[in-house]
């Protein structure tokens, strides 16, 4: 088992009731295996509401094979919009 820490930033620490959390993910858990986990955690990923970043990295950027470590961080944030058009 590795432990991969999940932090929350902005609104969702406080929709979340924490600003992390450890998820315990057995070996061999890859990227395309963390999207799932993160739902049920009970965020929302399809509707892009949520932005999820590994390791300083867009989720999209890693190879959906790669193995997740126990030093991974994810940092999930809420999509930002604004500026000039």
């Amino acid at each position: 088992m590795i432990a991969v820490e999940i932090k929350f930033l902005g609104g969702l620490r406080q929709e979340m009731g924490t600003g992390s959390t450890t998820l315990s993910l057995p070996d061999g858990t890859t990227v395309a295996d963390l999207g799932p986990q993160l739902r049920a955690l009970g965020l929302d990923l399809d509707s892009e509401k949520n932005i999820v970043v590994l390791n300083n990295r867009g989720l999209g950027q890693w190879s959906p094979d790669r193995q997740l470590a126990a030093e991974d961080v994810v940092i999930v944030f809420p999509h930002i919009a604004g500026g000039k058009e």
